[in-house]
């Protein structure tokens, strides 16, 4: 079982569910991701979120990425992973398949 502290940085979520729960990834809350590139806040928060995680052994995951800009400076960052419409809108099971032969995000084999 993969355990992971969803929206992390908001609500509930607390730096005390990192030292309690075995948890291996967590998710950056969009409402951080969304702005970073515009709000030097939101940008230190991620940044300093993702060395936090990585320094705890966690995998990383930033939600709300909804353009290239955005992943580009995640990657820069060190962030593992990521989620967002600039990814793939949400959709069925059915279709994933189809999905990851078109997108270009999977390399397919040769």
């Amino acid at each position: 079982m993969h355990l992971a502290i969803d929206d992390f940085g908001t609500g509930y979520s607390s730096l005390a569910y990192l030292k309690r729960l075995p948890v291996q990834t967590l998710k950056i809350d969009s409402s951080f991701v969304r702005s970073m590139l515009e709000d030097l806040q939101d940008e230190l928060i991620v940044n300093s979120t993702i060395h936090l995680a990585h320094n705890l052994g966690l995998m990383v995951v930033a939600e709300g990425v909804e353009n290239e800009a955005l992943l580009n400076r995640l990657s820069e960052m060190g962030c593992d992973e990521a989620q967002g419409f600039f990814i793939g809108k949400p959709m069925s099971v059915i279709n994933t398949n189809e999905w990851l032969v078109e997108s270009g995000w999977v390399k397919q084999p040769q």
